[in-house]
């Protein structure tokens, strides 16, 4: 196909966005190639994700779940609720996962003495031993998955990554809502 009939294909599609913004010269390629290539990297993400959860016997959500709870220790207690919103999952799916985790021995899971009614978690020995034996292949790994990142580039992307989640989630809330009133009509 040549170059002119290409341009006439992709001004004849239906545009997928209509913010200024978004567009390059009116069209929305541009817009339509940066989605394609953040599904491979969010593919890509996943399955790095999941290399490092096999290499300590763990699923990948296990994984995200574990570091997780390590991390967020770092600034105190840490409940199911908050890692559910860290991770932008539902408490019940965290839940269980932690269950899973705990009878792996790799989580502890207690009553919080201020409020009996919230679930306290903490990472075993056990578990700080697996991310410790599995730190020198991260950092590899890491250091080249992101090793294209300058210092300016990650504060741009540190910045923007979480405007982009909160965008995300009141997409998926919109797409939601527009479902079900097409399913009404």
């Amino acid at each position: 196909m040549s170059n002119s009939a290409n341009r006439r294909r992709r001004k004849d599609a239906p545009a997928t966005v209509s913010k200024e913004a978004l567009l390059v010269d009116g069209s929305d390629f541009e817009f339509r190639q940066f989605v394609h290539d953040s599904l491979g990297f969010a593919a890509r993400l996943l399955a790095v994700r999941d290399g490092f959860a096999k290499l300590i016997n763990i699923t990948g959500p296990q994984y995200t779940i574990l570091v997780s709870v390590a991390h967020l220790a770092e600034r105190g207690p840490v409940t199911v609720s908050s890692v559910a919103n860290h991770l932008h999952l539902s408490g019940s799916f965290v839940t269980t996962e932690s269950n899973k985790l705990e009878s792996m021995g790799l989580l502890t899971k207690s009553t919080d003495p201020e409020d009996r009614r919230r679930v306290l978690l903490q990472i075993t020995d056990e578990a700080v031993r697996r991310l410790k034996a599995l730190a020198q292949v991260q950092t590899q790994v890491n250091d080249v998955h992101f090793g294209t990142l300058t210092a300016t580039t990650f504060k741009q992307v540190r910045k923007i990554m979480p405007q982009l989640l909160d965008s995300t989630e009141e997409a998926l809330s919109l797409l939601t809502h527009l479902s079900k009133k097409k399913q009404q009509t």
